[in-house]
């Protein structure tokens, strides 16, 4: 383990904040870039662990920004915990789960029934 700590670039996520943002390839033959690479290995993982097959690399990503929605952060948070730099790609990551859709709802309606605004 401190042989990996001493060798390794950033924290749990590795993340390029150089040159073009396109996958990274590695070089398995000269002149063969292979792009495949991080995912063939998420995969080999992901089946040694006996995990469902569907799983992605992208998946994990995927949840881990709908927990995010379900536990109620804020886009900005959500933007700042992702280094996302504007909204628009939230809905691709943040899924919508029944619980946000009943969380949302128990809110509208105490600010509805809240104070003066009595409804019900």
């Amino acid at each position: 383990m401190d042989a990996l700590k001493r060798h390794r670039i950033g924290g749990l996520m590795l993340r390029r904040d150089w040159g073009s943002k396109g996958p990274w390839p590695t070089w398995p033959q000269p002149d063969a870039p292979d792009f495949t690479h991080v995912s063939r290995k998420v995969k080999a993982i992901i089946r040694a662990a006996q995990m469902r097959d569907e799983l992605s690399f992208a998946s994990f990503r995927h949840g881990g920004f709908t927990e995010t929605g379900d536990a109620e952060l804020t886009d900005r948070e959500i933007m700042a915990q992702g280094r996302h730099s504007s909204p628009k790609v939230l809905p691709r990551y943040v899924k919508r789960t029944t619980r946000q859709i009943a969380t949302g709802t128990k809110k509208r309606r105490a600010t509805r029934t809240n104070g003066r605004h009595l409804s019900e």
